[in-house]
């Protein structure tokens, strides 16, 4: 399993672009991508700022996301000014979705996926090896 939180930060002038980017984003992962579990947008306190709560079966089923058609298929660069992306893990017990788990390449992957592999490193952090 896979959850991310986006960081987005959007050039001035853009919130009317960007959210109906979002909303056709939304539209055509939920209902095309089955890897998908979560993939909600949220207005930040701060101007201009937003974040997505993305979660997918496994980091294969997001690398899938970042090479999709709907998602290729946005101008992002005229409206964002930024994006972070922080892999999450849920706590055990206090959240439905599963623990985060770095799955390796295997010969099975395409080239697709050992570029996103590549450009989306999935980063468990140190202090998660103690989780039960």
């Amino acid at each position: 399993m896979t959850t991310l939180l986006a960081h987005i930060k959007i050039k001035p002038g853009r919130e009317a672009q960007f959210e109906a980017i979002m909303k056709d984003m939304v539209a055509k992962t939920l209902g095309l991508e089955p890897g998908v579990l979560r993939y909600e947008y949220y207005k930040a306190q701060a101007e201009n700022t937003y974040y997505c709560l993305l979660a997918f079966k496994d980091k294969w089923a997001f690398y899938h996301h970042q090479n999709s058609d709907h998602h290729e298929g946005h101008d992002f660069g005229a409206v964002l000014e930024s994006i972070t992306l922080e892999y999450l893990d849920p706590v055990e017990d206090a959240n439905a979705l599963p623990k985060t788990v770095d799955l390796p390449l295997t010969a099975e992957h395409d080239a697709d996926m050992a570029r996103a592999a590549k450009a989306y490193p999935l980063s468990i952090a140190d202090w998660w090896a103690a989780r039960a």
